[in-house]
């Protein structure tokens, strides 16, 4: 069976899921002075993380500084070293598979967050199979989506935003649910400052991510 590595091993483990459920339920053991002394196991009772380690959590599984204010050079940064890890990889999972070297392939995350090869080759089943099987390459290629997403989605707002104006609005014979769309639409921006996950769902849904390789 085909299997792919590197030294690549930072990211947390968030194939296929969404954000949220990629952070782990901690725990503490909730101990009974009458069944300690009895000898009987003690419960487990479930602690929830307070929102700020939940921010550092889902800061640190794409690769993001777990505390103080993101920048977009953050964003920038962790997708460009994702990219590498995804990039050879990609290309050691080739080489197992008997693929050429010179073959583009496009991926990308399906409705269930799985890795799909929108292309269709000569083991391109195969490979599909092979890399969402590594949880090293899906690690970094859900991080290198969801940072991408949001940088795409940043810069589709920053030309929305230079392109069209409360003014042009008013000036045009834009409706009243042209007015209200692009209120929305920085309402929801607004709404996800303090939500990594809210952030990324949004950018997802915007401007969502295809990775070409060559």
């Amino acid at each position: 069976m085909t299997s792919i590595s590197s030294d690549y091993s930072n990211l947390g483990s968030y194939a296929g899921k969404s954000l949220s459920s990629l952070l782990p339920n901690t725990s503490s053991a909730g101990t009974n002075d009458e069944n300690s002394s009895a000898g009987v196991s003690p419960e487990t009772d479930t602690v929830s993380l307070s929102p700020e380690a939940l921010a550092a959590a889902n800061r640190d599984s794409v690769g993001l500084p777990a505390t103080g204010k993101l920048t977009l050079s953050d964003f920038e940064t962790a997708a460009a070293e994702q990219d590498e890890t995804v990039n050879t990889l990609l290309a050691s999972a080739m080489q197992e598979l008997g693929i050429d070297a010179d073959q583009q392939i496009s991926l990308s995350l399906n409705s269930d967050n799985a890795i799909e090869v929108e292309n269709s080759f000569t083991g391109s089943d195969e490979l599909e199979d092979v890399l969402n099987a590594s949880n090293e390459f899906t690690q970094a290629f859900t991080a290198l989506t969801a940072n991408n997403e949001i940088l795409d989605f940043t810069e589709y707002l920053q030309e929305k935003a230079t392109s069209t104006s409360l003014v042009d609005y008013i000036n045009s014979d834009s409706t009243e649910t042209d007015l209200l769309s692009l209120a929305a639409e920085y309402s929801a921006i607004n709404a996800a400052s303090g939500s990594l996950e809210t952030l990324w769902s949004i950018s997802h849904e915007k401007t969502p991510y295809t990775y070409v390789y060559n």
